[in-house]
């Protein structure tokens, strides 16, 4: 196992120098499934939970059934991220196997991780600093607009993150297989179309299930 300072510098590391980074690490066979979920919490507990903490302060709410809000966006959150991630890498697993890739679970979820908690924190941090910027803002009496402005950046940031995300995610894949950059992106991309779809999938079903309810009790 990984101690807290070497696991928040390999991310570090991972998001200045993807290529080192993941090459040594998909060396280290001893780094397996319960790095890989430390790598996916602790970043929620060091980031996320700061990040909710800090919108219940500056919105003033500190009431007990905001708190206890607090408590279940978090767990729901990790539990979440677990679920998510597990699905995620068993999908690639498969994809990779069929791509020839040699590698059991544990090592791919590690890998996996190394790539996914960097962006979750950078992302985080941006939204932790917009979020301060814009009290400070509202504080000294802003105009909306540049309030706005604001935002419209740290999205555009965050978005950038999570799509340098996707590159971190190819390396990691590509250090661990070395099947080439193609089948890398195949590894990922296929778990997180059929993910999405899913989802989608889901949302829309809900959502017409709703309709049909609103349908049969006002007709």
């Amino acid at each position: 196992m990984l101690k807290f300072s070497e696991r928040t510098c390999s991310w570090n590391q991972m998001m200045l120098s993807p290529k080192t980074t993941a090459a040594l690490h998909a060396k280290r066979n001893e780094l397996g499934f319960l790095d890989g979920l430390e790598n996916f919490g602790t970043p929620v507990l060091i980031t996320y939970l700061p990040l909710l903490l800090l919108a219940l302060v500056l919105s003033g709410n500190l009431e007990p059934i905001y708190l206890s809000a607090v408590i279940f966006s978090l767990a729901a959150t990790t539990l979440g991220i677990f679920l998510v991630s597990l699905i995620f890498s068993l999908m690639a697993l498969m994809v990779a196997s069929s791509l020839g890739g040699k590698a059991q679970f544990e090592r791919l979820y590690y890998m996996t991780s190394l790539a996914a908690a960097p962006t979750f924190v950078f992302t985080v941090v941006i939204n932790i600093a917009v979020l301060l910027i814009k009290s400070i803002m509202r504080s000294v009496s802003f105009s909306f607009a540049a309030i706005d402005a604001l935002q419209m950046m740290g999205d555009l940031v965050a978005i950038s993150v999570t799509i340098y995300g996707f590159y971190l995610l190819t390396i990691s894949i590509n250090a661990l297989y070395m099947f080439g950059r193609a089948k890398s992106v195949a590894t990922w991309l296929i778990p997180a179309i059929i993910i999405f779809a899913a989802g989608a999938a889901f949302l829309l079903t809900d959502i017409f299930g709703v309709f049909k309810f609103l349908v049969k009790t006002l007709l």
